[in-house]
């Protein structure tokens, strides 16, 4: 695995964490990330990864968003 893909899969990590304490379905959080519910079960089983540069962007800025600490730490 590289490092870019690694750090993909760190992202899909944090977003399943935030949606948790968020207490969000991944239907109501694949609407707010503009993706299908199938598109984010697949990202959060780790079948998938997002590839899209607009996709991966939207995610880190989902994340700076909803993190509590704005980031990991």
């Amino acid at each position: 695995m590289d490092t870019a893909e690694l750090e993909i899969r760190d992202k899909i990590a944090r977003l399943k964490s935030v949606r948790r304490q968020l207490g969000w379905s991944e239907e109501t959080c694949a609407h707010q990330l503009g993706v299908t519910f199938s598109t984010l079960n697949r990202w959060e089983r780790g079948e998938s990864l997002p590839k899209s540069q607009l996709v991966l962007k939207g995610l880190e800025q989902f994340l700076v968003a909803h993190e509590p600490s704005g980031g990991p730490s």
